[in-house]
């Protein structure tokens, strides 16, 4: 492992960059030449290759544009971040065919994983708890399933990534309205997409459990986390360590993850998600790559804040066969961290991946508030989702989301909107 083709965009092309050139790593950043602030991710690399396109899946996402710059490039290693190209089995076997390693799991595992209805059932198989589920395609099939299972359900692509397709269906009209609409399958309610239907939880928790596995097996835990505001399938609001949940459940469901991580092949780091009710835990989905709130786990992880763990660090060191060592990484869950994340709102989107012109955008500096961002305002945005992260560490919940808080109200964001609102208003119930 000598020269890395960051095959992603933003703050976590950036981030990866820097992580590389310490460990004294050549990096390539991908560059779609129509993305007016790849400038401020290219520059933080030692070279870039250019991909011609229009948008995240002919570009950025594109498994064939993608394995063109790998080879245009002549690297010998791809960095994925997180993204839908980190979790894209057919991209990651075009990488196996070349001999080129993927920071990541394999296409095998990946592929696993990739299916929503095949990971449920081979979490059940494993003893895991799963709710009940079916998948399909067309209507008749589709009511079918929930007439079986009874209402409310939920209705998502079996395949891909991501919460804006997901739907929660209480009436029929409602399942109707879901599986209509156009053949698109990248597109929410594409009568064409394979669909998983799920019951649904009227009360519930949803919890990611991170870890990292190394290619022997040995798992490497990497804390908890909780969703507290998701809007359009958003995830604004995320918090660890994890509230209102007993010790013992929380620790079946960390040895469940690790239990799935295993048998599905997974290695390097991941996240099982699990949706907790009133009185027990299932199976959610597996997400097999960085999660967003990487962050997070590291401002967890180390004895003090000054030993933290470089999570994309030990991405590069498991997939050249290193091994990790969990006493190495202990998690501290009395350090209490809260990530607000400035998403772009869709109404926002209709012209993606021209997202418009952000007339201002400053963020205050608080003491204890950490961002991730890389956008350049001078420049029109395009290709952008997220504007800014604001991550805050404290000895209590409500410590750090008043932190966050301050942080995000006094965010001046105008041209674009990105939920301040929502956000303020969800952590006035937590300060």
């Amino acid at each position: 492992m000598q020269h890395i083709l960051i095959a992603n965009r933003a703050a976590i092309a950036v981030r990866a960059a820097q992580t590389c050139r310490g460990l004294g790593l050549r990096t390539t950043a991908l560059r779609a030449r129509t993305d007016t602030q790849a400038a401020v991710h290219a520059a933080a690399a030692d070279h870039e290759v250019a991909v011609d396109g229009w948008g995240l899946p002919d570009t950025y996402d594109s498994s064939a544009r993608v394995l063109d710059a790998v080879d245009r490039s002549g690297v010998d290693t791809v960095y994925p971040g997180y993204g839908s190209l980190a979790e894209n089995a057919d991209f990651v076997a075009g990488l196996e065919e070349r001999g080129v390693t993927f920071v990541g799991p394999s296409s095998a595992a990946l592929r696993l994983a990739g299916s929503k209805a095949a990971a449920a059932e081979a979490a059940r198989r494993l003893g895991v708890p799963v709710l009940p589920h079916a998948s399909g395609r067309g209507r008749d099939e589709i009511r079918a399933h929930v007439r079986e299972m009874g209402l409310p359900v939920v209705l998502k692509p079996e395949f891909g990534y991501g919460g804006q397709a997901v739907r929660i269906a209480h009436t029929e009209a409602d399942v109707e309205r879901a599986v209509a609409g156009s053949t698109d399958g990248s597109r929410d309610g594409a009568a064409g997409t394979s669909w998983y239907v799920e019951k649904y939880l009227p009360v519930n928790q949803v919890v990611g459990v991170t870890l990292a596995v190394d290619h022997e097996g040995t798992v490497l835990p990497l804390g908890e986390r909780e969703s507290l505001l998701v809007a359009d399938g958003l995830k604004l609001l995320e918090a660890s360590p994890v509230a209102g949940v007993d010790t013992e459940v929380l620790a079946a469901m960390r040895a469940d993850a690790a239990l799935v991580a295993r048998e599905f092949g997974l290695t390097n780091v991941m996240t099982v998600e699990f949706i907790v009710g009133p009185d027990r835990y299932y199976f959610l989905e597996v997400n097999g790559r960085l999660p967003l709130a990487y962050q997070m786990s590291e401002s967890q992880l180390g004895t003090d804040r000054t030993d933290l763990t470089d999570l994309v660090e030990l991405q590069l060191r498991i997939a050249r066969g290193e091994s990790v060592s969990p006493a190495a990484h202990p998690v501290d869950r009395t350090r209490h961290c809260l990530e607000a994340r400035l998403f772009v709102h869709p109404q926002e989107l209709a012209d993606f991946p021209d997202v418009g012109t952000l007339d201002r955008f400053d963020l205050p500096d608080v003491d204890g508030v950490a961002y991730a961002r890389s956008v350049d305002p001078a420049r029109p945005v395009t290709y952008e989702l997220i504007l800014a992260q604001a991550l805050a560490t404290d000895t209590s919940r409500a410590a750090a989301a008043r932190l966050v808080r301050k942080a995000v109200e006094g965010s001046r964001v105008t041209g674009l909107r990105c939920y301040v609102e929502e956000i303020t208003r969800r952590l006035d119930a937590e300060c």
